[in-house]
């Protein structure tokens, strides 16, 4: 009688198999023809195999293309994706396996869930882009009833339609006020839906942007003066103002941050500089500043204003975060939001630090040399 075999599977009882049972994944081996020659306990409730050597069972059996899957996950020495297949089931599996002198060991993971969560989150994102482009297609008729609304009420305020009484002039100006900030709103709505969307086209080109940061702090310069704020753009520390770039994302960029970090200051200043990146800066974004001292630019906004909570920093360009909270924060994501997928379609990066009652300090890195754009693109 040949012992061989059963002291082998005795000493497999006694040391492995016990160590496999408890893994959380199905691990099998096989012999160089496919043949399952033990399981652990996972296994056996995945794939119903059983080791009985009267019926074996192939891995081809229950995995699909299984002996050319373990073959391409030896040769690839990574796991490979594979379907599974059983009696009233099929799913999707990771394989991995290495080999061994009478065969393969494999493990092998149901990750059906996972590729479920996948499927159903890129099906989310192309609805969303496809949300977003039809706002974007609808800008004009969602802003230009408003634009009348307020056009007409204005209109009446200044005696188009005869005479108002003091309390048909009081409802006026309400309505006049309510469209206003209601086609404010939306603007910022929409403008958020396009930089999100996939209809979105980059406006790339040479640009002064001292020239375009100035004439975007003039806008601001009733609110900042209403405020009695101290107001400066420095942009002493850089050595040429005209930049290449994409004008239509760096105008909205920097008004929106601006916008922001005016309206969170009451007293004080807010502080605008253009420079180099920094040490500091550019460490924050995995990156050497003087690798990129000459191919990016730095702006930086600094305020005096309340600050921001460590709550509240965690989503504070996550408008989807921020219904919840009042319109005046979901406002303020929408804008900062908008701030960040721009940066992030340049290829730039924004950082923000605050703290109650310290200020906030805005660090932009946008790249302004077409060349950058071009290595990005290829």
């Amino acid at each position: 009688m040949n012992l061989k075999k059963p002291v082998k599977n005795l000493l497999w009882l006694l040391t492995a198999s016990k160590a496999i049972d408890d893994l959380p994944d199905s691990v099998i081996f096989i012999n160089k023809q496919g043949y399952v020659t033990r399981a652990n306990i996972k296994a056996k409730e995945c794939f119903g195999i059983d080791t009985d050597e009267f019926d074996p069972i192939k891995i081809d059996d229950f995995i699909k293309d299984g002996m050319q899957r373990v073959k391409l996950s030896v040769k690839a020495q990574k796991p490979v994706a594979a379907n599974a297949q059983i009696p009233g089931r099929n799913f999707h599996v990771e394989l991995s396996a290495v080999k061994r002198n009478d065969g393969y060991c494999l493990i092998i993971r149901d990750v059906t869930k996972l590729t479920h969560e996948i499927v159903t989150e890129e099906k989310i994102a192309r609805y969303n882009g496809e949300k977003n482009a039809m706002l974007v297609k609808l800008e004009s008729d969602i802003k230009s009833p408003l634009t009348s609304i307020t056009g007409f009420s204005q209109g009446l305020l200044d005696g188009l339609g005869g005479v108002l009484s003091d309390k048909q002039a009081k409802y006026v100006k309400i309505i006049r006020s309510n469209s206003e900030d209601l086609y404010n709103f939306m603007d910022k709505f929409l403008e958020f839906s396009y930089a999100e969307s996939s209809v979105y086209k980059p406006e790339y080109q040479n640009f002064d942007v001292v020239e375009v940061f100035k004439n975007i702090s003039k806008d601001l310069e009733p609110r900042i003066e209403e405020l009695k704020l101290g107001f400066d753009v420095n942009y002493d520390n850089i050595e040429k103002r005209t930049i290449y770039s994409d004008m239509n994302a760096v105008v909205r960029i920097f008004r929106n941050v601006l916008e922001t970090s005016v309206s969170m200051t009451d007293s004080g200043y807010v502080l605008v500089k253009l420079s180099h990146p920094d040490n500091d800066t550019a460490a924050k974004f995995g990156l050497v500043a003087e690798e990129i001292y000459t191919s990016h630019m730095q702006i930086t906004i600094k305020d005096t204003g309340n600050g921001y909570t460590e709550d509240e920093m965690k989503y504070l360009c996550d408008p989807y975060a921020q219904l919840e909270k009042g319109r005046k924060n979901f406002l303020r994501a929408v804008k900062l939001g908008t701030a960040s997928i721009l940066a992030n379609r340049t290829g730039g990066y924004i950082n923000i630090t605050s703290g109650i009652m310290k200020g906030t300090r805005y660090d932009i890195i946008i790249p302004i040399e077409k060349d950058k754009y071009e290595q990005r693109n290829t």
